[in-house]
């Protein structure tokens, strides 16, 4: 589990290929595939804290 900066996010978002996004109003939850081609799972909450798990 990695913790990344806005503009990480932002970079990461950029690349990767988002299947599905949900909004919580307090978290917003994003899956997909990064710009490898690995599963992730990223959670970026309302006060910009955000969160990423890759697969292996």
């Amino acid at each position: 589990m990695q913790h990344l900066t806005i503009q990480q996010t932002a970079d990461y978002l950029e690349a990767a290929t988002i299947a599905y996004s949900h909004d919580l109003g307090h978290a917003i939850i994003h899956t997909g595939k990064n710009a490898a081609g690995a599963g992730f799972v990223l959670v970026n909450n309302w006060i910009g804290q955000t969160t990423l798990t890759e697969a292996l």
